[in-house]
């Protein structure tokens, strides 16, 4: 579940230290075949997660990837760079 905290006036307040950030649970079976969490996804907030085997990065629901959102890494090298790596 994601908390929105309303904040009325000038500025927003510091960020209250007692709020810890959300612990993800994934278990894992032993034999390495079955694999299950509580993360939900981070587009829609209303499905699971898709665990990627083989990086193990949480990636959005199937719904949301039917819709075209995936998680990527950026690359930073400047288009000089990649144009010299290959």
């Amino acid at each position: 579940m994601q908390y929105t905290h309303e904040c009325n006036g000038p500025g927003l307040p510091d960020y209250p230290t007692d709020v810890k950030p959300k612990d993800v649970n994934v278990w894992r079976h032993d034999s390495g075949m079955i694999m299950t969490h509580d993360y939900s996804c981070p587009v829609c907030r209303d499905n699971s997660a898709v665990i990627e085997c083989s990086t193990g990065l949480m990636q959005p629901c199937w719904d949301c990837q039917t819709n075209g959102y995936r998680l990527v890494k950026k690359d930073k090298r400047k288009w000089w760079q990649k144009l010299l790596a290959h």
